[in-house]
């Protein structure tokens, strides 16, 4: 027998041709020579198929058929570190945090913390910095996150009584404020710095650290330098230092240069970070509690990572992801495109670096968006919104295939803005007439195009002398395609069957052009697709005991779940988003064990938000999840309580809940405005993500009639 990949075997075996064999699983402890363990359920069943000299055949069996009662299942919360309170923090959750936090979970029988992105973000110094997702790095912790009356070092009274004032102060909050508190914490780093920098320096502890870490810590101290002397995180506005040089940036960071304190000074915030986070993961452990994090599946494209290894990247282009019913409009994330091909020839090195370094960390992981390792999203630069997006890689149609399929294709009917004059007063309202003179000249077809000055979403986006509604109908004109051509080859528009073009389309050639976007989007990727995530994901699996799971929501490929289960990959379910089409309603009693159950993520509304948006689908819920007639106009504490209870009895490997759910069954102490309790929406670009706990840990843990259900109902369920 030969392993695969973790957890993944095969065996060859030869079997009577023609004939039907009956055969199970077991685990053989080749040591003693003894059966340890047999599965379960009858014998599985294989006809030999009669095959030609030197011809072979391939089962495969994607699940060892064990019994339920002995399956690990246990229970987390998730929780974004900035949103933790607490009267020891500076207006914002810390790492030091955790630790209260993981004694709570361990008190009511929770076995994991899932926390989203902890990088630093640090790009223009404003509240947009304040986007987990949209890291300068993807090995730096982000200095928000330090305590910095843990760190050890004296300080004068008049320090003291500063610090405590703002703590004071940015605690009375009731939402981080991202800006007040970097510039009070990178403030009180500074005046411990100049005041200890000398011992610092000669600190052992930081020499060891930064002789271990230097192949990403010190492009990325240099990255913070030149951030902060050219104003701008846009390397290729810096002169002199636009393309990355290794051994200028060594020198640049030597320690008798004249930059070196303010080098060192960042290389000591990590050195404190990594010091204080791995504390509080002992602490969490000590608890027999797990951490998981989050990891992003793309970089900023002003970032250390696109500066010092541009060529991974392909920096013309932008991920995202298509639209759906969160936003009609698609969702461009900014960064640039993964060069899968050129990371391939070492091993995904780069990568395996990266889990590495989460392994430092956690005992699990999130891996964010999982099916852009299948296929991504791609937008090109010049464009803004994600509906102007293809699946990269993927088989383009030909014109060929057009041809084949009747349909009548003319590069401009097809491939540039329909802008027709029944749209004109549609679109731009009272302002045709200013549209027509500025922005659009007569076509040959008797309709309108886009001038030169905006004939990109990205040129319309940078105008600043026009109305917010001049520039919307502007975008909307230049989205409004069947396909786009790349490489002489097409791509359909997603949801093109909501633009003007395709309406315009006579009956007969709708269809058949309907009939293409289905077999694109549905059918004929599904091979290609499973190849790619087959040659990425085992990579990754291999890179790291960490247990890996994918958020694998959106449009998802037939293909996924099937590799997934081969490469030991849990999958997400979310009740709000079923994967079965037809249903509106996922059952997390449906769930398979590989996998993570939960009633919402952080890009969603809590259960109390969503509750009220729609009457009529909440009572739809209600009645299909629980046999309720008549559920209350707002989410009651009861009700809150059976869909948590309905998620840990699932047989899922893990069952996460938002904090604010958990916290939604107890009306005593929840937030009084649910509202109040949203982490992102996706359609707004750029969103504050500043939502912090109501209550404070102190208050968390002193909050005896949650703790007791919630503990009961853990209890109850066996995880």
């Amino acid at each position: 027998m030969q392993e695969v990949s973790p957890n993944l075997w095969k065996v060859r075996v030869e079997m009577p041709a023609g004939r039907e064999v009956e055969y199970k699983y077991g685990l053989w402890d080749t040591a003693n020579g003894s059966l340890v363990d047999l599965e379960l359920g009858d014998n599985r069943r294989f006809q030999g198929p009669v095959l030609a000299e030197n011809q072979t055949t391939r089962i495969s069996d994607e699940v060892y058929r064990r019994d339920a009662r002995r399956l690990f299942r246990g229970a987390g919360v998730a929780v974004p570190v900035f949103s933790l309170k607490s009267k020891e923090g500076l207006g914002v959750g810390e790492f030091a945090d955790l630790k209260s936090l993981g004694d709570w979970a361990a008190s009511v029988g929770l076995k994991m913390i899932q926390i989203l992105p902890i990088n630093d973000t640090t790009s223009s110094h404003t509240w947009t910095d304040s986007y987990p997702y949209s890291a300068i790095s993807a090995f730096a912790l982000h200095p928000l996150y330090l305590r910095i009356d843990a760190m050890g070092f004296g300080m004068p009274e008049d320090f003291t009584r500063r610090l405590g004032e703002m703590k004071e102060t940015l605690n009375s909050l009731s939402q981080v404020s991202y800006e007040s508190v970097m510039q009070a914490k990178i403030s009180f780093l500074r005046e411990i710095y100049g005041r200890h920098r000398s011992t610092i320096w000669e600190d052992a502890g930081f020499t060891d650290f930064v002789k271990e870490n230097r192949d990403w810590l010190v492009p990325y101290a240099a990255f913070c330098l030149l951030r902060d002397q050219t104003g701008t995180a846009d390397f290729t506005k810096w002169v002199g230092w636009s393309k990355f040089d290794r051994k200028k940036v060594d020198a640049l960071a030597h320690r008798s240069g004249e930059h070196w304190p303010e080098i060192a000074f960042q290389l000591w915030l990590q050195y404190e970070l990594d010091r204080q986070l791995s504390d509080a993961v002992a602490h969490l452990h000590s608890k027999g509690v797990a951490l998981k994090g989050d990891l992003p599946i793309g970089i900023d494209r002003e970032s250390v990572d696109a500066w010092s290894a541009p060529h991974l990247y392909h920096m013309e282009a932008q991920t995202g992801a298509p639209p759906d019913a969160f936003a009609v409009k698609g969702q461009n994330w900014g960064f640039p495109t993964y060069n899968w091909g050129l990371m391939k020839r070492d091993g995904y090195a780069w990568w395996r670096s990266r889990f590495a370094q989460l392994s430092r960390y956690f005992d699990a992981y999130r891996i964010d968006h999982i099916l852009g390792f299948f296929r991504i999203w791609q937008i090109p630069y010049e464009q803004t919104d994600g509906i102007m997006g293809w699946f990269d890689p993927a088989l383009a149609i030909t014109e060929d295939e057009l041809e084949e399929r009747g349909i009548w294709f003319e590069r401009p009917r097809f491939c540039e803005p329909f802008i027709s004059d029944e749209s004109l007063a549609e679109r731009f309202g009272s302002e045709v007439e200013t549209a027509k003179e500025r922005f659009l000249d007569p076509a040959e077809d008797g309709g309108w195009c886009l001038r030169a000055e905006v004939s990109t979403q990205r040129k319309i986006s940078d105008l600043t002398d026009v109305s917010p509604e001049m520039r919307s109908a502007l975008l909307d004109c230049v989205s409004d395609v069947l396909f786009f051509e790349v490489d002489g080859k097409f791509h359909p528009r997603c949801a093109m069957q909501r633009t003007r073009s395709y309406q315009a389309l006579d009956p007969d050639q709708r269809r058949r052009v309907e009939d293409l976007y289905n077999d694109y989007f549905y059918r004929r990727q599904e091979d290609f697709w499973e190849a790619q995530g087959f040659e990425k994901l085992p990579a990754m699996r291999r890179a790291s005991d960490m247990l890996l799971c994918g958020e694998d929501l959106g449009m998802v490929p037939a293909c996924v779940p099937g590799v997934l289960r081969e490469t030991g990959i849990l999958s997400l379910e979310i009740q709000r988003m079923p994967k079965v089409a037809g249903v509106r309603f996922f059952d997390p009693a449906d769930a398979p064990y590989m996998s993570v159950v939960s009633p919402g993520t952080h890009d969603m509304e809590t259960l109390r938000e969503w509750w009220r948006q729609d009457p009529e689908l909440t009572a739809d819920f209600a009645w299909e999840m629980f046999g309720i007639a008549q559920p209350e106009e707002d989410l009651g504490g009861e009700t809150a309580a059976r869909i948590i209870d309905q998620h840990l009895r699932s047989p899922a490997m893990w069952a996460v809940f938002p904090l604010q759910d958990l916290l939604a069954m107890d009306e005593g102490i929840r937030h009084s405005d649910a509202l109040g309790e949203r982490i992102n929406v996706p359609a707004i670009m750029p969103y504050y993500w500043r939502y912090r706990m109501h209550l404070d840990l102190g208050e968390l843990a002193a909050a005896g009639a949650l703790n007791e259900r919630l503990g009961m109902l853990i209890r109850s369920s066996g995880r």
